[in-house]
C-alpha cells in the first residue's frame, strides 16, 4: 500500500532551531563546488522525514519539489549527520522511478528510513544501489546515516525517470539555500570537523616585465580553526608546483611573455588543503640584449667574435653595456653601433637616443692569451662573459641573455674546426682556423670536409683527428639544413628509406668464374658488376653506404650518383639532400683474385663452387636513421667449373674451345658440337668431367630452337618465329 505525506509538518519548521552545525561540508559537481551547511533540527531524523497518510494522497514534506531529486544534510538533536533523498513527481501523471549508486557510505550508517520497502525498492548498503519507484502523486525517498565527523559521499544518479532535476539544500532549515545540480554527473559531499585553509594572495608589481623579479604575498591566506603550515606555489599555472614554501612570501621571475595564471596550494596543521589560482600578464621587456659568441671552443692565442644585439621596444636615453670578460682576454671592438667605447672597463655608451623598435649591434673580438700564459690553468676550462644592459630614461637594468661561455682547449672538436675552415687555396698551402667565422658551414666547408674524409687526412688543430663517416654525415646535416653547429638540428619527418643491392655477374646464371684467361693472358670471367640504388618516401639529408666484402677482392667504382666514395672503406657518402621519390645510384666493379681458392666439391659431386656474402648498411644523418640494411642480393657465387649448358653457350667451334666474351643464344654449330660431346661421351672441357646426358641434349636443342637465352625458361609453345626450323 502506498503512503502519502500530509502538511501537518508545517508547523515543526517555524519552531526555533540552530542554524548551523560545527565543521565543514562541501557539495560538489564537475566544476561546481560550494560550501553547505546541514539543516539543523529539533528532531530525530526518521521523525523529520516522517509521512502520514490522508483520504487526499498529498504528500506532507515541505522540503520536497514538483519532478526534482532533494538532496540535504541534516543535523538533529544529538549532533548526528544524516543523508536526506527525497524523489517527488506529484506534477506528473504517470510516476516516476530512480536508481543511485553511492560509494563512501560509512561502517556505521545505515537506512534509518526506507520509504516504501517493498519489492520496488531495494536498498543495499554493500553495494550502495538504491531504487525507487513510485506512483503519482506520491514521494519516495530514504534518510541514511549517521555519517560520522569525516565522510565523502559520491552519489551517481544511474537513472532518473520523472525527474529533470537535483536540488540540494543548505543552511537555514526554514528557508534553505537552494543548489542546482544536474541529474547526470555524480555529486560529491564532504563532511570534516576540520575547517579547510582559505587561499589568496597579491602580486607586486600588477604588471611585470619579463625578467623582473615579482613579489607573491599569500599573507591574507589564513586557517579558520589552525594555522597555515606550507604554502605550494605553482607560477605558470601548469600543474607542476614550483616552489614548497613555509613562509607566505616568495620572489619569483619569468623569462617569457605570456598570460600565466598562477596557483597557490595551502596547507594546514591537519593537512587540509585549498588552492586559490590568479591571473597574472607578463609583458614584453622594453629592453633587451642577447649576445652570441662565434664559437663554442677556442685555442690558446686565437681570436673569436662577439655580436651583442640591443633591441628596445621604446624610447630610451642614457644607454649603456658593461660587459665583464676574464682577466688578461684583449678585446679589439669591430663594430660600435654608433656607441663610445671604453677599453679600459669594456663599456660602451650610446650617445644618441635608442628609438621604439630598432635595433643596435655592438661587434668585438676577443683574444684568448697565448698558451705560456695559460700553463698553470689545467685544460679544458670553461670561462664566461657576462654582461648587462642599463637605460636611465626610463630606468631599465637587464642582464644579457643569448651565449655567454667558451672552453678554452688545447684541441678543437671536429665538428668546430669544420665550421671555422679556411680550405687551403693554392698547391703548398694548408687549411687553416678562424674562430671568427660564423658556426654555420658552407658548402666550400663541407666539400673539404668530404675531401679529408675520403683521403683519411686530419682535420687541422683537433690534435691530429680523423672524420669518419657519421661525423661526415652530421656535418653534412648541419650545413645541408643551415643549422650552426652549436644548435639542435631540426626535426624533419620520418621517412622510408630503400636500399636495394642488385649484382650482375660476368656470365648469367653462372656467378664468377676462376682460372680463365684470354689470349693475352689476361684473367677473364672473374669481375662482377654491383649497381645499389637507394629510395625514399620523405627528404632526408646525408645518407651513408658502408659495404664490406672479402679481404682482397679490389672495387673500383663505375658511377657514384652524386656520392663521394672512400676506397680504404669501401663507403660512399650522399651529402646533399635527396628528396621524397628521388633514386640515386651507385654502380661498381669488384674484382675477384683470379688464382682465390675453391673449396672442395661436396660429396654430392655438384660441381666444384664457393659462395662468398656482400654485407652493407645504409645510415641516415636526418632524421637518423642507423643500419638500415640493404635489401636484395647479397651473394656471389664462385667456380672453376662453367656448367654445362653454359659451356655449350660459349663454345667458339673454330678454335674448339670456351670463349666467355659469346652470348647466351645458343647456335647450330654450338648444337652440332654438343652432339658429337654426347656421341662419344666425352667430357665437356672446363666443367670439371661434366659429359653430356640425354635430357641435357634434349634442352640445348629446344633452347636452340627456340632463341631462348640460356638462363631464360623455356616456353610452353613454339614461338610462331621458330615455326619450321
Amino acid at each position: 500500500m502506498r503512503r502519502k505525506i500530509s502538511l501537518w509538518l508545517l508547523a515543526i519548521l517555524a519552531l526555533s532551531v540552530p542554524l548551523w552545525a560545527q565543521g565543514y561540508f562541501e557539495v560538489s559537481q564537475g566544476p561546481l563546488k560550494e560550501r553547505v551547511e546541514p539543516l539543523v533540527g529539533t528532531q530525530e531524523a526518521a521523525a523529520f522525514y516522517s509521512y502520514v497518510q490522508f483520504p487526499d494522497f498529498s504528500s506532507n514534506c515541505p522540503l520536497a519539489e514538483d519532478d526534482a531529486t532533494v538532496v540535504f544534510l541534516y543535523a538533529d538533536t544529538l549532533g548526528q549527520y544524516y543523508l536526506f533523498v527525497i524523489h517527488d513527481v506529484r506534477g506528473s501523471a504517470t510516476g516516476g522511478s530512480a536508481e543511485i549508486y553511492i560509494q563512501g557510505i560509512p561502517p556505521m550508517a545505515a537506512v534509518a528510513v526506507a520509504d516504501d520497502p517493498d519489492s520496488t525498492d531495494t536498498y543495499d548498503l554493500t553495494t550502495g544501489r538504491f531504487t525507487w519507484v513510485w506512483n503519482p502523486g506520491y514521494t519516495d525517498g530514504m534518510v541514511l546515516g549517521p555519517l560520522g565527523e569525516n565522510f565523502e559521499l559520491v552519489i551517481d544518479p544511474v537513472s532518473l525517470t520523472g525527474i529533470d532535476r537535483v536540488v540540494f539544500l543548505s543552511g537555514d532549515i526554514t528557508a534553505p539555500q537552494r543548489i542546482e545540480l544536474n541529474t547526470v554527473d555524480p555529486i560529491k559531499i564532504l563532511g570534516s570537523p576540520n575547517a579547510p585553509p582559505v587561499a589568496r594572495f597579491t602580486i607586486s608589481p600588477a604588471e611585470p616585465r619579463i625578467r623582473q623579479e615579482v613579489t607573491f604575498d599569500a599573507s591574507a591566506s589564513h586557517d579558520p580553526d589552525g594555522q597555515i603550515v606550507e604554502y605550494r606555489w605553482d607560477f605558470d599555472g601548469d600543474g607542476v608546483v614550483d616552489l614548497v614554501a613555509t613562509e607566505p612570501v616568495v620572489k619569483f621571475t619569468y623569462e617569457e611573455s605570456a598570460l600565466y595564471e598562477p596557483s597557490l596550494t595551502v596547507v594546514d596543521d591537519a593537512g587540509i588543503a585549498s588552492t586559490y589560482t590568479g591571473s597574472l600578464y607578463v609583458s614584453p621587456i622594453s629592453l633587451t640584449a642577447t649576445r652570441s659568441i662565434s664559437t663554442m671552443t677556442v685555442l690558446p692565442g686565437y681570436t673569436f667574435r662577439v655580436t651583442v644585439r640591443i633591441h628596445t621596444e621604446q624610447d630610451m636615453a642614457g644607454v649603456g653595456l658593461d660587459e665583464d670578460l676574464p682577466v688578461g682576454w684583449e678585446v679589439t671592438p669591430v663594430e660600435n653601433g654608433g656607441a663610445i667605447f671604453k677599453r679600459a672597463t669594456t663599456q660602451w655608451v650610446f650617445m644618441d637616443m635608442l628609438r621604439a623598435g630598432t635595433d643596435r649591434v655592438i661587434t668585438y673580438d676577443v683574444k684568448v692569451p697565448e698558451e705560456d700564459v695559460l700553463k698553470a690553468i689545467r685544460l679544458p676550462q670553461r670561462f664566461c662573459i657576462q654582461g648587462t644592459v642599463q637605460a636611465k630614461v626610463p630606468a631599465v637594468d637587464v642582464p644579457v641573455g643569448g651565449e655567454s661561455c667558451v672552453i678554452v682547449n688545447d684541441c678543437l672538436p671536429v665538428l668546430e674546426a669544420i665550421a671555422h675552415l679556411i680550405p687551403a687555396q693554392a698547391p703548398g698551402e694548408t687549411d687553416r682556423i678562424d674562430l671568427r667565422l660564423p658556426e654555420t658551414i658552407t658548402e666550400q666547408q663541407l666539400n673539404r670536409a668530404a675531401e679529408l674524409w675520403a683521403t683519411d687526412q686530419p682535420v687541422v688543430d683537433t690534435c691530429g683527428k680523423t672524420i669518419d663517416q657519421a661525423t661526415l654525415k652530421l656535418i653534412a646535416a648541419h650545413a645541408v639544413s643551415c643549422t650552426p653547429v652549436d644548435k639542435p638540428l631540426p626535426e624533419m619527418p620520418a621517412a622510408n628509406v630503400t636500399v636495394t643491392r642488385t649484382i650482375i655477374a660476368p656470365i648469367p646464371c653462372q656467378g664468377v668464374v676462376l682460372g680463365f684467361y684470354d689470349s693475352a693472358g689476361n684473367p677473364i670471367g672473374n669481375t662482377f658488376t654491383v649497381k645499389i640504388d637507394v629510395t625514399t618516401d620523405a627528404d632526408v639529408i646525408a645518407v651513408g653506404i658502408d659495404e664490406d666484402l672479402p679481404v682482397g677482392w679490389k672495387v673500383t667504382p663505375l658511377q657514384n650518383g652524386g656520392f663521394v666514395y672512400k676506397p680504404s672503406k669501401i663507403q660512399w657518402t650522399y651529402l646533399g639532400l635527396l628528396r621524397a621519390g628521388e633514386t640515386r645510384t651507385i654502380v661498381y666493379e669488384v674484382e675477384v683474385p683470379p688464382t682465390l681458392p675453391i673449396e672442395l666439391p661436396p660429396p654430392d659431386g655438384c660441381g666444384i663452387h664457393d659462395v662468398k656474402q656482400i654485407v652493407g648498411v645504409a645510415d641516415i644523418g636526418l632524421p637518423c636513421i642507423e643500419d638500415l640494411t640493404i635489401a636484395g642480393d647479397d651473394q656471389v657465387e664462385l667456380t672453376k667449373c662453367l656448367n654445362v649448358i653454359v659451356a655449350i653457350s660459349r663454345w667458339d667451334v673454330e678454335r674448339d674451345t670456351v670463349d666467355l666474351s659469346l652470348s647466351d643464344l645458343i647456335t647450330l654449330p654450338q648444337v652440332q658440337r654438343a652432339i658429337a660431346f654426347w656421341l662419344e661421351e666425352e667430357e665437356v672441357p672446363y666443367t670439371c668431367g661434366a659429359t653430356i646426358d640425354y635430357e641435357t641434349l634434349k634442352e640445348i636443342i629446344a633452347l636452340w630452337l627456340t632463341d631462348t637465352p640460356i638462363c631464360e625458361v623455356l616456353p610452353s609453345v613454339i614461338p610462331e618465329e621458330c615455326q619450321g626450323r
